[in-house]
């Protein structure tokens, strides 16, 4: 009889764990997403290079060639960012999880890096991205979003 009672206790405990993740901490993470995604972005990088400001200062960030292409090398250019010891970056799909790229990123001065990427392809017509800045693996809090067209 015990063991009955603790086993039904044990499966009521895991369904009650499996509600609470599935409706508030998947709903939370994908409502975030589509917020982020449904938002038309303030600059397009598949035309021009944009300049975001951060910290007081205005960072200047180029991805070339122009317009974007998915399976291509990408330069991505990062100008006035700050003078950061181990800085990384981790970009992100926003509206289909497709993994992480995490490039190496090459210091050319005190504030300014430079990056090469390849971007997945993917089956959408147009695959939003994130850019997310760290340094020695915590966020900074700045962050770019661009579109890849098919």
């Amino acid at each position: 009889m015990r063991k009955i009672i603790f086993i039904l206790a044990f499966a009521f405990v895991i369904a009650i764990l499996y509600i609470i993740f599935d409706f508030y901490v998947i709903k939370d993470s994908q409502k975030i997403t589509k917020a982020d995604f449904s938002t038309p972005l303030t600059c397009d990088l598949n035309v021009k290079d944009c300049t975001y400001s951060f910290n007081n200062k205005e960072v200047l960030i180029s991805l070339n060639p122009k317009p974007l292409q998915s399976l291509d090398v990408t330069n991505l250019k990062i100008v006035n960012l700050g003078n950061y010891n181990n800085l990384g970056i981790k970009i992100y799909g926003l509206n289909m999880y497709m993994g992480e790229i995490k490039p190496k990123i090459h210091r050319l001065n005190s504030t300014d890096y430079e990056s090469k990427i390849v971007l997945a392809t993917c089956v959408l017509d147009t695959m939003r991205f994130r850019v997310e800045f760290m340094d020695n693996n915590k966020p900074i809090g700045f962050y770019f979003d661009f579109e890849l067209k098919k």
